[in-house]
């Protein structure tokens, strides 16, 4: 099946196939629409629709995205449109909205694109903090730590699950996530202050996967110490380009990456869809 998609999508889905984050039955076609699912890392669920092309008929597309979630069995799903600064997707990808939207698909949240380049200033480190390696760690205690990050998140995606699923449940989610993305075992850290852990940043091969503060210690700008020792890691890794995403609503932390030599380099508009 991953021979119906056209290069790069199809060289992609191969590596992803290779790590366990997609198969053959997760691809879906009808007529010119090719969808197909993809999960964050070997052994979970798909989360995510990629690559998605409608082809030139949304009805057509629409269709097939109901009928590879009835067949997945799926409960939800994320699709994302990435766009240059300015554009928006009711005009700018308006068949693949379309084609979202008739599938019962709902835009939910904006996000910011983020980018640092080499030769950018490195932002300076504080120095307040002490870094311990997460996996180091027993698993329990950065699991009560993502716990306590999660309370009044102004991520739209951790309210939801909090909301939804419950903060343990999204801590093991996102744990899991981190400690199986591509990165060395020192890059995830603790920060703390003295003996009191403050938050942790976890980069992976290309990107800030992950940021946050526990609420005791909000306000203080920790923020950009965490993001401080993220970004110097990559950079001095070799890294010549670091991505990162934050919701637009999410005003604290898109500050502190703009602060931290980080540009704006797009938007995207996640979608989502989930079971009635």
């Amino acid at each position: 099946m991953f021979d119906l998609f056209p290069e790069p999508a199809r060289s992609q889905l191969v590596a992803a196939f290779d790590e366990g984050r997609s198969r053959p039955e997760w691809c879906f076609a009808e007529g010119q629409a090719r969808l197909s699912f993809w999960a964050p890392f070997a052994g979970a669920e798909p989360v995510i629709i990629w690559p998605f092309d409608p082809g030139p008929d949304p009805a057509t597309a629409a269709g097939l995205l109901r009928r590879s979630l009835h067949a997945m069995g799926l409960k939800k799903m994320i699709h994302d449109i990435s766009l240059r600064p300015g554009l928006h997707p009711v005009v700018d990808r308006a068949v693949e909205h379309e084609a979202l939207t008739l599938a019962g698909f709902a835009m939910e949240v904006e996000r910011l694109s983020l980018e640092w380049v080499a030769g950018s200033d490195l932002p300076a480190d504080p120095g307040r903090l002490t870094y311990r390696p997460a996996l180091r760690m027993e698993p329990g205690e950065v699991l009560d730590l993502l716990v306590r990050i999660s309370q009044g998140s102004l991520d739209h995606d951790t309210r939801v699950e909090v909301a939804t699923a419950g903060a343990a449940h999204e801590a093991r989610w996102m744990y899991d996530d981190l400690v199986n993305r591509k990165a060395k075992p020192s890059w995830f850290v603790i920060g703390y202050l003295g003996d009191s852990p403050v938050g942790l940043v976890a980069p992976d091969d290309h990107s800030i996967a992950y940021i946050g503060v526990v609420p005791e210690h909000r306000g203080h700008g920790y923020v950009d110490d965490l993001l401080a020792r993220g970004t110097r890691t990559l950079a001095e890794a070799g890294l010549q380009r670091i991505v990162a995403a934050t919701d637009v609503a999410n005003v604290p932390t898109a500050n502190a990456f703009l602060r931290a030599g980080y540009s704006e380099v797009g938007r995207v508009f996640r979608y989502y869809w989930r079971s009635s």
